[in-house]
């Protein structure tokens, strides 16, 4: 017996429960359950109580796209009554009999089905003739009932699809996916996929899959987007609608980092676009991160940039400010930022938010906080109104990189570790790479060498741009672990790649190295170098190169100019950096606030190497300090005086003098001005 209950409902939990209870009400088994004595749902359902079926077929019809609870809401048992071919007491009496028998159950605001499975087995009851008529009434009287409202819109157009005639069922699709296409791109691509799948003309299913696969790129889709895009293309004319869906395509294989693909996708449709500036841009993008040569490709994006139409020129303004950004040409890249900006401000509000997320993306990759602070509330404004944003994952890495520059790791490592699983499930590999490479930077400077070798384990999409960063990053954990040799084995490995803006970075690396080492010619060669080939670099490159060349030459002038760039921009780590290389050549009160600061942000490494240099110069560590030197400290920067602090603590005016002469050993610090302005900047 329990093999054939088994085998006849396949091993369905519920179907099983189901099978046991109609064994104990027909008295093959007793039981003491007192739920036994209602039936089986499914025997009451399909055999003996045809009204009561009827209705729960037209219930778990309409569950396809609403809620059923709302049930008992006058007029609707009426409605769905009739639907059932029931009058209305015939109806409430149906409704009665589920409720008896457990189809239903009261939720508190209305009727729901007491499992999902049984509105799927009466459903999957009806056969196609069934579901075809039922969903066509279902159609007709929403229409009757009048179609109001997004929600109803989308309602009526679900069960027209499924039953009514093609060509009204086809009306219906587009005007849902036109309903949906700027708050809901996945809904709407999923009206556009339908739609050509009825469709019978191939340039109208040509345009249709166009259309889906923009959404599905909108929604952050792109294998889907992909898929579509070049079935579209397989199909559509030369012209306007082929021209942007190249792209569409091209950018999708890019950001799931099939680079090759995304060339051979541009490569042959610039003979059939309309206009092939934005194809231009895209392929020297790939070129640029693949480190091969870039033809004559940026030349004639450029030339094309200014009379292109304008859906095109976020495209290409946006590939052209990338490229820029890896060749290390930070003037090519601010103008082409500022082109971007400046056609986005006339174009309809998706263009422009996709133009402020992709300009917050370069500038905050060069470096700069508060500007790509500035651009992503602008577009967090628009989003709110559009419902979707986050294009390819641009946003929640941009946001990740902004809270590292602001010193926000802990939250960084937070939202990284959130948005990387659905970057990688969602194929957006370009993006998910890059995220995981701001993980890492945090992870290498507070130390935490295990986890980073375990992000490290994680291959990012295979291009020379990646490999070189990754490499970078090797270095910086070979060097974390004493392990010189291995560092600049890595170093030089990402320098062999030759894209600059990772030359920049590796370059960077190797002047630690040689501070590590003790070996300042070294440093000096290194820095010198990275001094030249940052020489039209981003701001981080420059800050990098000032850092770099005022410790291996004491030069303060260069080591003060980065502080300065690092505190107006809101740049702790930055900060705390120059204020160490600025103790190092000797300002040495700057150590103790390096020190401090390296400590807030968890930078263990950077601290310790603070504290060391502090006691080298006869100074103790802010966390040396006893709580009574603390104390005064907090009453200075309070502005008391000495005969003050004296009776706030019970002390003779000589012992604070004493606790004052130790604070300002262990600081650094000379003066009781210099002591509060570091308690107000929380150095202290």
């Amino acid at each position: 017996m329990i093999d054939r209950v088994h085998n006849e409902s396949g091993g369905n939990p519920w179907f099983v429960r189901e099978s046991v209870l109609a064994l104990v009400q027909g008295g093959a088994v007793r039981s003491p359950d007192p739920d036994a004595r209602r039936g089986a749902i499914l025997s009451r359902v399909f055999q003996r109580d045809r009204p009561g079926r009827d209705l729960a077929r037209v219930l778990a019809t309409l569950g396809r796209t609403r809620d059923t609870t709302a049930i008992d809401t006058p007029g609707t048992l009426e409605a769905v009554a009739e639907l059932a071919g029931l009058d209305a007491r015939a109806g409430e009496r149906a409704l009665v009999g589920l409720v008896r028998d457990g189809v239903l159950v009261y939720t508190g605001d209305g009727y729901a089905f007491a499992h999902p499975l049984v509105a799927e087995a009466l459903y999957d009851d009806l056969n196609a003739g069934e579901r075809r008529r039922l969903h066509a009434r279902i159609a007709e009287l929403l229409h009757r009932q009048g179609l109001t409202g997004a929600r109803r819109v989308l309602e009526w157009a679900t069960h027209l699809a499924e039953g009514g005639p093609p060509a009204a069922a086809l009306a219906a699709m587009l005007r849902a996916a036109d309903l949906t296409r700027w708050t809901a791109p996945l809904s709407a691509a999923h009206w556009y996929g339908r739609a050509a799948d009825v469709a019978d003309d191939a340039g109208q299913r040509g345009d249709l899959l166009a259309r889906q696969s923009m959404s599905y790129w909108k929604g952050s889709r792109p294998a889907l987007a992909l898929n579509s895009g070049q079935r579209a293309l397989a199909l559509l004319p030369a012209g306007r609608r082929r021209t942007r869906t190249s792209y569409t395509v091209v950018g999708a294989a890019h950001a799931m980092g099939w680079y090759d693909v995304a060339l051979t996708v541009a490569a042959q449709q610039v003979p059939r676009a309309d206009d092939p500036t934005a194809l231009f841009a895209q392929r020297a993008l790939l070129l640029a991160e693949l480190g091969r040569p870039l033809g004559d490709h940026v030349k004639q994006a450029w030339d094309g940039l200014a009379s292109c139409p304008p859906e095109d020129r976020i495209i290409t303004a946006g590939c052209l400010a990338l490229r820029a950004l890896l060749d290390g040409d930070w003037p090519e890249a601010q103008r082409a930022v500022d082109e971007l900006l400046g056609f986005a401000a006339a174009l309809p509000p998706g263009a422009r938010l996709a133009a402020l997320e992709s300009a917050a993306h370069v500038t905050s990759t060069a470096g700069l906080r508060a500007r790509s602070t500035a651009m992503l509330e602008q577009a967090e404004q628009i989003h709110r109104g559009l419902g979707w944003h986050d294009i390819a994952g641009q946003n929640v890495r941009v946001q990740a990189l902004i809270r590292r520059l602001a010193g926000e790791w802990d939250r960084a490592l937070t939202e990284i570790q959130a948005g990387a699983g659905p970057l990688a499930e969602a194929g957006l590999l370009e993006n998910h790479g890059l995220l995981r490479n701001i993980e890492l930077d945090i992870l290498l400077d507070q130390g935490r060498y295990e986890e980073a070798a375990i992000v490290l384990d994680d291959p990012p999409p295979v291009c020379a741009t990646h490999a070189g960063l990754r490499y970078t990053m090797r270095a910086r954990l070979a060097l974390g672990l004493g392990d010189l040799v291995a560092a600049r084995d890595w170093a030089d490995r990402a320098l062999a790649e030759g894209i600059a803006d990772v030359v920049h970075r590796a370059l960077a690396v190797r002047v630690l190295i040689h501070a590590a080492a003790g070996d300042r010619d070294g440093g000096r060669l290194a820095a010198a170098r990275l001094d030249e080939e940052s020489a039209n670099g981003t701001p981080r490159a420059r800050m990098s190169a000032d850092l770099a060349m005022g410790w291996a030459f004491e030069d303060t002038d260069r080591a003060g100019a980065a502080l300065e760039r690092a505190r107006a921009d809101g740049l702790p780590f930055e900060e705390a950096r120059a204020r160490l290389v600025l103790g190092t050549i000797g300002d040495h009160a700057q150590l103790t606030r390096a020190h401090t600061a390296f400590n807030a942000l968890g930078a263990i490494p950077w601290r310790d190497r603070a504290a060391r240099l502090m006691r080298g110069a006869g100074l103790a560590p802010a966390g040396a300090l006893t709580p009574t030197e603390r104390r005064v400290i907090e009453l200075v920067a309070g502005g008391l005086s000495n005969p003050q602090i004296a009776d706030e603590l019970h002390y003779s005016r000589k012992t604070v003098e004493v606790y004052l002469t130790r604070v300002y050993a262990k600081t650094g610090f000379k003066s009781r001005v210099e002591l509060a302005l570091a308690v107000e900047r929380g150095e202290l």
